[in-house]
């Protein structure tokens, strides 16, 4: 993978990110219907997406592949059904 290629999905990650620090307080009332592990997998795919987004900015450039990581939040968020 290309470094410019890695910086592009690093930015659009962090993009990303500003919708999701606005969200993550809310998510909290998915939990309070009893939403199961639905909930439960929504919730932690969106506290955890900053701290994959952290983890990016750290190691992109010794492995450009790592730019990837925040793409597994987002699969579990899809996946949740939430």
């Amino acid at each position: 993978m290309s470094q410019k290629f890695a910086t592009g999905l690093f930015i659009t990650w962090l993009v990303l990110l500003l919708p999701c620090l606005f969200l993550a307080p809310l998510s909290l009332m998915a939990l309070g219907d009893a939403g199961g592990s639905k909930a439960n997998l929504f919730v932690l795919s969106l506290w955890t997406y900053p701290v994959a987004v952290a983890i990016v900015a750290i190691f992109r450039k010794k492995a450009p592949e790592i730019a990837f990581l925040p793409c597994v939040n987002i699969v579990v968020c899809v996946v949740s059904g939430l």
